[in-house]
């Protein structure tokens, strides 16, 4: 169930975000919209030179922005009825005042006659279970988590306060997700890690039990799809407000520090340490063993075969840091002329042999 809210006068959505109103306060304002998809009664937000034009055609009501944009609402004020929130960071501020119209459904408490919740597991009054969900033995569901259908929460694992797992979602046995942690559909919490030890004698691969957990702490979401690696011995860890895209791959005793962002179909393997506030662009790859330090940013695509300090920017692959990768880049991008180049002097220098040769000839 979700809430329908009222609209919201300027001055309420500038009291939320804590912002300044230029124009007139009690400007009601019904909705949140793209520059470009806006009309009238809806709040904008700017914080891009390339939508500059899109500013200008807007039909929004009121516009989020800098301070140091108010310059391009001039001669729209009263005019057109243009009004602003000035923020200090317009796109945060959408993000906020989005929530406020668009807020976070809310679901009945209590457990579906249809959902099996196995003996000895503890669901908190004011947890719901939707139908077709599977509570395990000796597990916990905390107050306000919302269980969707087909969701399997296994034997002696724990689900926090205000999780929302949608359907499909699987948290096998012994690992815990954190309060307020969202996971999307399809993500899979504790399946084995890819261990195998290979027997010659056998000719076989010999299945190593994975006997970890899974830590997944509080306020991180997981997209959809993704899959998070139990651990071999110890825990996987995602770090407190990870973010987490769809298609990703988290392997075995891999510990994602707080704040990191994996975009889509980033995979990492085994026992990689990923750091604070890193980010890892789309089917960045980090191989085992690897320690990706805090608040790098890792462009889409590199393969990270050894360990970067913190604090940087790579690219490529193997991963160069950036203003190298791009020197290196734009050197191989010359390698035809220069080839060209080569072999036309190659010529040249035959042609003077040539005639080297020829004079000496007549000398002797």
């Amino acid at each position: 169930m979700r809430d329908e809210p009222g609209p919201k006068t300027l001055a309420e959505l500038a009291a939320v975000i804590g912002g300044e109103v230029r124009g007139d306060a009690d400007l009601v304002i019904r909705g949140v919209n793209g520059l470009a998809e806006a009309r009238a009664g809806d709040i904008a937000f700017y914080n891009n030179a390339r939508y500059r034009e899109a500013l200008k055609a807007t039909l929004a009501s009121a516009v989020l922005l800098e301070p140091t944009s108010l310059p391009l609402l001039e001669g729209k004020e009263g005019k057109e009825g243009k009004a602003a929130i000035v923020v200090a960071d317009p796109y945060l501020a959408f993000a906020r005042v989005s929530t406020v119209f668009h807020p976070r459904p809310r679901f009945a408490p209590g457990i579906d006659p249809r959902a099996v919740v196995e003996a000895g597991a503890q669901v908190d009054p004011g947890a719901t279970v939707m139908a077709f969900a599977y509570v395990g033995r000796l597990a916990k569901v905390g107050a306000g988590a919302v269980l969707f259908p087909q969701v399997f929460v296994g034997e002696q694992s724990e689900v926090g306060p205000g999780a929302l797992l949608y359907p499909g979602v699987v948290v096998r046995e012994r690992c815990r997700v954190g309060e307020g942690a969202i996971l999307q559909p399809g993500v899979v919490i504790g399946g084995d890690g890819f261990g195998f030890a290979f027997d010659a004698a056998g000719m076989s691969h010999f299945k190593i039990p994975q006997a970890g957990t899974v830590e997944v702490e509080p306020d991180v979401e997981i997209g959809s799809n993704s899959a998070i690696d139990r651990a071999t011995l110890g825990a996987t860890r995602i770090g407190r407000g990870v973010k987490i895209d769809n298609i990703v791959q988290v392997g075995h005793n891999v510990q994602v520090g707080p704040l990191a962002i994996l975009c889509g179909q980033v995979g990492i393997a085994g026992s990689a340490v990923i750091g604070a506030g890193a980010v890892l662009g789309g089917q960045a790859g980090v191989a085992n063993h690897v320690k990706v330090g805090s608040r790098v940013r890792l462009a889409a695509q590199s393969g990270v075969m050894g360990d970067l300090d913190e604090g940087r920017e790579y690219m490529g692959s193997p991963t160069q840091e950036l203003r190298e990768f791009l020197r290196t880049h734009a050197a191989v991008k010359k390698v035809p002329e220069t080839n060209r180049r080569v072999r036309t002097l190659e010529r040249k220098v035959e042609e003077l042999e040539s005639k080297l040769a020829a004079l000496l000839s007549k000398t002797k």
